[in-house]
């Protein structure tokens, strides 16, 4: 934000930092024990599909120049984007962190704690 005003490219990268986040939040909720490298990312065809359409319609909404003028977006370089992706991996990886160190725990402790939904 240059002056307080608020440019196409600040609306874009705040909506596609919430996508992103969303996105990743999603992949990593998947099993609130379980490390996604452990249930496979290609496992879920339809969370694939969801995942995929989202990712597609905010691209839309990015690059396509009528969805653009709507959302008041203008295009990402390749640079916004691989920073958004690192930015918003955080919540994956963090989450992940966390359920490996509760795994190691709960092994270290012998805490077998039954879950109902494993993974979805």
């Amino acid at each position: 934000m240059q002056d307080n005003i608020i440019t196409p490219r600040d609306t874009t990268m705040t909506f596609t930092c919430f996508v992103f986040f969303d996105m990743f939040n999603a992949l990593s909720s998947r099993s609130q024990t379980k490390s996604i490298f452990t249930i496979g990312f290609l496992t879920n065809r339809m969370f694939l599909y969801a995942v995929g359409g989202s990712i597609f319609g905010q691209l839309m909404v990015v690059y396509f120049p009528p969805l653009q003028s709507v959302f008041q977006t203008e295009g990402l370089t390749l640079y916004d984007l691989l920073f958004l992706l690192c930015l918003t991996s955080t919540v994956f990886w963090v989450s992940e962190l966390k359920k490996l160190t509760q795994r190691r725990l709960d092994k270290r402790f012998h805490l077998n704690k039954p879950y109902e939904f494993e993974y979805v």
